[in-house]
């Protein structure tokens, strides 16, 4: 029993004291400065972020007296766990910490763990606390509770109108903001956020904006709804701009200069109208102070001038909304006065230049002198370093033309004060030249390679001709076989430094090759119709174009199938065909009566009315310079028959009197068949056949008819037009003009329906469609019937009875018979409300039409026997000229006409036509009676030597002869007399102003 009796013993004394252990004070603990506690556990670090404050709160509860470190080698990590992570892996948290199980036990080391875990920003919450182990007196349990951080499901923006939330979204996304749904709650990224949503508000004039974001927790989930809540305050216009120390330029000037803080104004010649103020913007305005004022002074020689920074200040004030007081009433504002101080300084003029390399070890490998005739300053110029930075930009094309597409120029200016000089230096960095050693294409998915690389002007083992390759995409974006290529971003270009190589890659869109296009509306020219037009523009690839349309309206018919072969025998050979029939009802009165809404006040039997049915067919064929690369010479044979049904008697006369060809009479009205070969030269830079926003364009022709038929003329066509991009390319201003010639030869002169007329929608806005013409008048024979009472023959009655007596009158009928020359032109400035869809268009238009070979619009030799048979005297008395030319009302011969206005135009992609409604302000027009030649009767018919007339060569008439004398006296000489005075007239009213709608595009 003796061991049992010391084993009893034993457990005793441990018993009793581990009680005394238990009832004597602890020591304190190396690790941390508190209390143990057994009711709730110790921590030696925690950290926590307080919402409500914004800010951090860290706590150490560590030894500040930690024991040496031969103590502390005593204890050992056995177990590290994590408690309260749910998203984030137990993996990657012990990633971010660096003790490991077995590591020694130290306080500095978990400072460091616990600092490394909170700067992860995945936790709200992060308390870290130590245990001993349960089986190890040696071991501790590091324990790390966290609580992660909720996640955002939703940002909602409450009080914002000034801007839309995407492009809040857009700001974020430029400022790499990093905040969006989904993602944790960073107070950071947040607190970021505001700053930029208060810039983006202060860009739209909203400077005095509080920002307040705010959080709303969502029941049952660790996520949040964050909300900024945004007082916008009132809108910072810009107030008064003035200007002191400026002597060069006056406030107005420099005012226009600032692009972004000068009010919006309409521009009259000398001045302008300010409308209405724009929004401040304080980093707006630092770039209008930069570019605008410094630029403007700098580009005038002022190099050295100093623009002060601006003196704001804030004012409140009172203005109508909408601009209307009476209505709206009044709004309070603010705005902010600008005051800038400059100091001009001396004006200084361009000194010497030199070009050098940039590598003193290296020659240029172009000739210097030929580099400095590119520069646009001479020597004494005023210097302007618009003048320059443009020079700069052309050595960089010059260079690029030459592979040296990293071309690097730098500018270095001496300034000699003394004699106000500005010597420049521009050192040359040319690198590397490069060669094309491949060119690749994608997204060609129907269109065949070598219907691309036929249109490239460089290829493959050539320099890389930089010019030469932009000029290669505009060629492939003239085809319109794909959406629009832009060279410095739809092509790849792989540079090989140590080859000197390029590799380019050209990533194409295909457009759909075939198109149906349903076409209606309201033309002046073609009234009301309908169309459908088919097209294949990339058949099975190849580039050719298959076209048939068929259009039906109530003045016009047409049918026509065509056919084009870009490439005939892989040669640059355009050629093609096009059948065509078509039916033109050419009703001058119902035109004009359809497009004003009312009856027009010209007699009928004064203006054209006639039917135009034409059939034929035209061969062509172009071939491309190719050193010129976008200048193509062509020829085209067509052949018409043309016949044509007169309703009227100034058409008839028009076609059968007027002398254009050999036949006369109604005859002349059939069987009009013109065949004219067509030489042309093209030359053809616009960059978009349909919305061109840039290029240029020159053409040229010359058609001869005669060769077969009978109609004998020569036409000379001119036409020009040029699209120049303006407002940073975001609209387009456009120019246009046409000049023409027509005559003919070998006796015949062109028939009346191919003479010029102006107006309408494709040349002259504001007139009715072929209505810019002279007026002419032709003689036609007619009989006037006059009746009277005879006293001496009585009726069954017994009293006197009527009687009627005819006279041979040579009348005139007023007539447009159309010029031989016009010219017009157009000036267009389009602004896109909403892409190509939608666009808004200023324009003016002028242009005049005439007769410049007068001595070709006469009677027919036919005709004008007639008429000199039926009245002899008509030639000597002036009647009739001699050389059968016909008379032109004055003031209607080149007669200049102008209209401006404004156009709404809608292209719909479906119906593949432009509809427009304009308004048009007529400049020049006619508003005026015409007057026609006096009617001619011959004097062997009424002279009358009782009554003074002169009629030695006539002897007495046959009327004063067989009428009794007082019918003739007092009844049929004064209804004749009265007939004489009173000669035709035409009450041309053109209108002063024009509202259309339509379907169609001028230019």
């Amino acid at each position: 029993m003796p061991f049992g009796f010391f084993a009893a013993r034993g457990t005793c004394i441990i018993a009793f004291a581990f009680v005394l252990a238990m009832a004597s004070p602890a020591r304190p603990r190396e690790y941390s400065s508190a209390e143990s506690s057994s009711s709730s556990p110790s921590y030696l670090f925690s950290a926590s972020f307080d919402y409500a404050a914004g800010k951090e709160v860290i706590e150490d509860h560590s030894s500040a007296d930690p024991q040496s470190p031969a103590v502390q080698r005593q204890f050992v990590i056995v177990r590290i766990d994590f408690i309260g992570n749910r998203r984030v892996r137990k993996d990657t948290l012990t990633a971010r910490i660096f003790s490991r199980e077995g590591d020694v036990y130290s306080e500095e080391a978990l400072r460091r763990d616990f600092q490394a875990l909170w700067n992860t920003q995945f936790f709200e919450d992060v308390k870290l606390r130590v245990e001993d182990a349960p089986n190890r007196p040696d071991g501790k349990i590091i324990i790390f509770e966290v609580k992660e951080r909720p996640q955002i499901r939703r940002i909602r923006y409450d009080g914002i109108h000034s801007v839309s939330e995407s492009d809040i979204l857009d700001r974020f996304k430029e400022r790499k903001v990093g905040l969006s749904v989904e993602s944790q709650f960073d107070p950071t990224k947040i607190k970021r956020a505001e700053v930029v949503l208060k810039d983006l508000l202060g860009e739209h004039g909203r400077q005095f904006a509080k920002v307040t974001p705010q959080y709303e927790r969502i029941a049952s989930s660790n996520a949040v709804i964050l909300v900024f809540k945004v007082e916008e305050g009132p809108k910072v216009k810009v107030g008064r701009i003035k200007f002191t120390g400026n002597h060069a330029f006056s406030d107005r000037k420099l005012i226009r200069a600032m692009r972004h803080d000068r009010p919006y104004a309409i521009p009259l010649y000398f001045t302008y109208i300010p409308v209405l103020t724009k929004t401040y913007d304080r980093e707006k305005l630092s770039e209008d102070l930069e570019v605008g004022v410094r630029g403007l002074y700098r580009d005038n020689g002022y190099f050295k001038v100093s623009v002060g920074e601006p003196i704001l200040e804030n004012i409140d004030t009172r203005s109508a909304r909408l601009g209307v007081p009476l209505v709206t009433g009044k709004s309070h504002g603010k705005a902010v006065n600008i005051t800038i101080h400059i100091e001009e300084g001396e004006r200084f003029r361009m000194g010497t230049l030199k070009i050098v390399s940039s590598d003193p070890d290296k020659a240029l490998s172009l000739k210097v002198d030929a580099l400095k005739t590119a520069f646009p300053l001479k020597q004494g110029d005023i210097f302007s370093t618009e003048k320059v930075r443009k020079a700069l930009e052309t050595y960089g094309k010059i260079y690029g033309e030459y592979g040296f597409i990293d071309f690097t120029p730098e500018p270095d200016t001496e300034v000699d004060d003394a004699n106000k000089i500005i010597n420049l230096t521009l050192r040359f960095d040319e690198q590397k030249q490069y060669f094309v050693r491949r060119i690749d294409f994608s997204g060609n998915t129907t269109t065949r390679d070598k219907v691309i690389r036929r249109e490239l002007l460089i290829d493959e083992g050539q320099l890389f001709n930089k010019r030469l390759w932009e000029l290669s995409v505009l060629r492939l974006n003239q085809l319109d076989y794909f959406n629009k290529i832009e060279a410095d971003k739809d092509a790849e270009i792989k540079r090989n430094n140590k080859e000197g190589t390029v590799d380019i890659n050209l990533k194409l869109k295909e457009k759909g090759k075939q198109s149906i296009g349903l076409q209606g509306g309201v033309s002046g020219l073609a009234g009301s119709f309908i169309g459908l037009t088919y097209q294949t523009n990339n058949f099975l690839g190849l580039g050719e174009t298959l076209t048939f349309s068929a259009q039906f309206g109530d003045l016009t018919r047409s049918f026509l199938f065509g056919f084009t072969e870009p490439y005939l025998f892989d040669r640059p050979i355009s050629s093609g065909f096009t059948i065509f029939s078509s039916r033109y009802k050419f009703d001058q009165a119902r035109q004009a009566a359809l497009l004003s809404g009312q009856s027009v006040s010209i007699n009928p039997q004064f203006v054209q009315n006639y039917n135009q049915d034409s059939t034929g067919f035209t061969l062509f064929a172009s071939y491309p310079i190719r050193k010129l690369s976008f200048t193509r010479v062509a020829v085209q044979y067509g052949l018409t028959r043309t016949n044509i049904t007169a309703f009227n008697d100034a058409s008839k006369l028009l076609f059968t009197q007027v002398q254009f060809r050999s036949i006369a009479g109604p005859s002349a009205l059939n069987g009009i068949v013109s065949s004219a070969i067509t030489p042309s030269i093209t030359y053809n830079t616009v960059n978009n056949p349909i919305n061109p926003t840039g290029g240029k364009s020159y053409f040229y022709s010359l058609s001869f008819s005669g060769l077969g038929g009978n109609v004998k003329s020569i036409s000379n066509v001119f036409d020009w037009k040029y699209y120049h991009p303006v407002n940073k390319r975001r609209n387009v201003l456009g120019f246009h003009a046409t000049g023409a010639y027509i005559t003919g030869y070998g006796g015949g002169e062109p028939p009346p329906y191919s003479r010029f007329y102006l107006g309408g929608e494709s040349d002259i806005r504001g007139f009715d469609i072929r209505s810019i013409t002279p007026v002419t008048f032709i003689p036609v024979a007619t009989t006037q019937q006059f009746t009277y009472i005879c006293n001496t023959c009585l009726n069954g009655f017994g009293g006197p009875s009527p009687r009627t007596v005819s006279v041979p009158v040579l009348g005139y009928t007023i007539t447009f018979p159309g010029g031989d020359t016009q010219g017009y032109g157009n000036v267009e400035y389009r602004i896109p409300i909403i892409g190509n869809t939608f666009q808004t268009v200023l324009f003016f238009d002028g242009g005049t039409n005439g007769i410049l070979r007068k001595g070709a619009l006469r009677l027919d030799p036919t005709g004008f026997t007639n008429l000199t048979t039926s009245f002899p005297g008509a030639v000597s008395s002036g009647a009739l000229a001699a050389d059968r030319r016909l008379g032109i009302s004055p003031g209607t011969n080149f007669r200049l006409r102008g209209s401006t206005g404004i156009e709404f135009v809608v292209q719909l992609p479906i119906i593949q036509a432009p509809f427009r409604v304009y308004y048009a302000y007529n400049i020049h027009r006619i508003h005026s009676q015409l007057l026609a030649p006096p009617d001619f009767i011959e004097a062997t018919e009424i002279c009358d030597p009782s009554l003074g007339d002169n009629c030695v060569k006539s002897g007495v008439g046959r009327l004063p002869a067989t009428l009794p004398p007082d019918v003739w006296r007092f009844q049929v000489r004064p209804t004749i007399e009265q007939l004489l005075r009173n000669p035709g007239s035409l009450n041309y009213f053109e209108p002063a102003r024009t509202f259309r709608f339509t379907v169609s595009r001028t230019f």
